[in-house]
């Protein structure tokens, strides 16, 4: 509810109307069948507008919203080392510290003693000293090297720029997907050149036809071997006929 008497009034175009009474406000929104809402309370007189306050609403929480999803809350990542660590694995610590800092997260370095480790002190010291060196470009030291007990340890904050949180690689299309799929895809090769069972199977029923023609052109030359009818028998004294002889 508008209880001052005079307001500065936009209408619904966003056309300045300039000052005019709280209750020619309303009967303007009124016939535009809108909402008379006060957008800056603080101004004298306070600035009103003509509007659907519903979409009003909705367009303020979602720049909320909007403004909640791209700030970053700051995090406390730690590394952990030791006096005896490689040079590799040195590297490798710190291309992960590298990584959380550009996030905008600060490192925690831990130099961990264990044993007669507390007596090479000096040693430790290098080691985190060429750590920070490694990360000067994206870093400073926020809380310098102090010593916890069997720790030793110090805050690094990030310098660098932040990178975007809401940057996604592009999806390839489908067209692309079905490229690489026929491309990559072992089953579109030719089996039939590439089998060698197939092959192999193929080669078997040629051999197979080619014996089998082989033997049906040796099956007459083993019936013109055959042994040749005998002749008749003489006849017997008595004059008895011999018997026919019967030939395949």
């Amino acid at each position: 509810m508008i209880r001052i008497r005079e307001v500065r009034l936009i209408d619904e175009n966003g056309a300045q109307v300039g000052v005019v009474e709280t209750g020619e406000a309303r009967r303007r929104a009124y016939d535009a069948g809108l909402d008379l809402v006060e957008v800056s309370p603080d101004a004298r007189p306070p600035v009103c507008k003509i509007m659907d306050y519903g979409k009003f609403k909705y367009a303020l929480k979602k720049k909320e919203h909007e403004s909640k999803r791209k700030q970053h809350q700051v995090q406390i990542k730690e590394i952990r080392l030791r006096p005896k660590i490689a040079e590799h694995d040195v590297s490798y610590k710190a291309k992960q510290a590298r990584d959380f800092l550009l996030d905008g997260d600060k490192v925690q370095v831990t130099m961990l003693f264990r044993g007669r480790e507390m007596s090479h002190m000096d040693v430790a010291r290098v080691v985190l000293d060429s750590f920070v060196k490694k990360l000067a470009d994206v870093s400073k030291v926020e809380r310098p090297p102090k010593m916890e007990g069997r720790r030793l340890g110090l805050l690094l904050l990030s310098t660098a720029p932040p990178r975007p949180h809401d940057h996604k690689p592009e999806k390839a299309t489908d067209h692309e997907k079905a490229t690489d799929h026929k491309s990559t895809d072992p089953k579109s090769t030719d089996h039939k050149s590439t089998d060698p069972k197939a092959t192999d199977h193929k080669a078997t029923d040629h051999e197979k036809v080619t014996h089998g023609d082989e033997a049906e052109a040796k099956a007459p030359a083993k019936k013109s071997e055959a042994m040749p009818p005998e002749a008749p028998s003489a006849p017997s004294a008595d004059g008895t006929p011999p018997a026919p002889v019967k030939t395949n």
